[in-house]
């Protein structure tokens, strides 16, 4: 699906700014200059890719993206929020609000994931609970792997399995469940027998949901046959990824990882293809999946969501990194760890060379002009890359501090 050619004009001029100059904001604007100038570079985009580094334990990203999504959702009208979280609980959130159920706060908590269980991301939760019991906005998750604690982990094998009959569905139902809870031990553990078991159960699934919309049998309820089909074949597309045939490059993680970034892209297909006309994204993700083309970056055979996604809306998507000098970091409950020190020449010490500022914007023509440039946007270890061939703009914090943990 070519989603460019069914991009529309905006009907408004953003104002002209300062073509990203990093050193000063704008008269009456917030006192966040990197803020205001990624509002400006991204209001009239149509996707905005939100990275931040996959270690996913940076505190100051996090509550930066989470101020932005507020910004571009009130100010710039956007009206979906994809995040990379499973799909599975955030299509349970449309059947909740489709049969007039509340969705609550812990609904929305549940559906992110504990890999975002932090204050930062938390104090977004209220804009997007008001944005959803509103009408305002749809959210939905990308991936298809499975989390723990949400409705996939608990539920979901049961709605699935509703579509077969008999000792079919006795049978998948058990190992739906036996899968998505992990019931496995030391002395029977997850193999392949079992992946060739659950992916006979899906496809029988699929062709049982297939079979009542073409008939008919299913029309009062299409809508959530479709959400249900659809689970089905992501989780699917998570299964085929166990146990491997041998890459054709020996590279057997990169091949999971694109096929995982594919999985998302056609998710995003998907979701995308149900919202109303006027439709205006914000991606959530890390770095490496948001970024648009990762093959100008040395050893980078992965191939990203961001790639086609820029594929396809050309300059109406928008690929924002974020990166860091100094500080610390922390992934989930682990110890906080020290970040190490930036090189003189990197892109991260120039960003606080003559400035006192906290945050440090550069554009797409300025990352252009730093030419091949040491940086660490895709992790904590730096690349040499030209990095405006890889995101379209670069957010640079001073100093990074893990995320605060949730209270919950």
């Amino acid at each position: 699906m070519k989603f460019a050619t069914r991009a529309v004009a905006l009907g408004f001029a953003l104002l002209l700014c300062c073509a990203g100059s990093a050193q000063t904001a704008a008269p009456g604007s917030s006192p966040d200059p990197a803020m205001d100038q990624v509002v400006h570079d991204t209001c009239g985009k149509r996707i905005v890719l939100l990275g931040e580094p996959p270690v996913h334990g940076f505190g100051k990203v996090l509550d930066f993206k989470a101020a932005l999504t507020r910004r571009l959702i009130a100010k710039c009208h956007f009206n979906g929020f994809f995040i990379e979280s499973g799909i599975y609980d955030f299509l349970n959130i449309e059947k909740l609000e489709t049969s007039g159920k509340t969705v609550t706060a812990k609904t929305i908590q549940a559906a992110i994931g504990g890999i975002w269980a932090n204050q930062e991301v938390e104090r977004l939760i209220p804009e997007l609970l008001h944005g959803v019991n509103s009408g305002k906005l749809t959210l939905g998750g990308l991936d298809d792997q499975l989390s723990r604690g949400t409705y996939a982990q608990s539920e979901m094998p049961r709605d699935l399995a509703q579509y077969l009959k008999g000792d079919s569905k006795d049978r998948c139902l058990s190992a739906l469940e036996r899968h998505t809870q992990w019931q496995y031990s030391s002395a029977a553990p997850y193999g392949p027998d079992d992946k060739a078991r659950l992916i006979g159960c899906l496809n029988q699934i699929e062709a049982q949901i297939d079979a009542q919309i073409q008939s008919g049998a299913a029309k009062l309820h299409a809508a959530g046959a479709a959400r249900d089909f659809q689970m089905a074949v992501s989780l699917k597309k998570f299964l085929s990824r166990d146990f491997p045939e041998p890459a054709a490059n020996g590279d057997a993680d990169t091949q999971s990882s694109n096929d995982r970034d594919r999985s998302m892209y056609q998710n995003f297909e998907w979701l995308y293809s149900r919202m109303p006309a006027h439709r205006k994204i914000i991606v959530w993700t890390a770095t490496s999946h948001a970024a648009k083309d990762l093959s100008v970056v040395p050893d980078e055979r992965r191939i990203s969501m961001g790639s086609f996604l820029h594929r396809d809306f050309g300059k109406k998507a928008f690929a924002l990194g974020s990166s860091e000098y100094s500080g610390s970091y922390a992934f989930g409950s682990r110890p906080a760890r020290q970040l190490t020190a930036a090189p003189e020449n990197s892109l991260e010490a120039r960003a606080f060379r003559e400035n006192q500022l906290t945050a440090r914007y550069f554009d797409v023509h300025q990352l252009r002009k730093l030419g091949r440039i040491a940086a660490r946007p895709l992790g904590i270890d730096f690349k040499t890359a030209q990095w405006n061939q890889v995101f379209d703009g670069l957010v640079v914090f001073r100093e990074e501090h893990p995320p605060t943990p949730s209270v919950r």
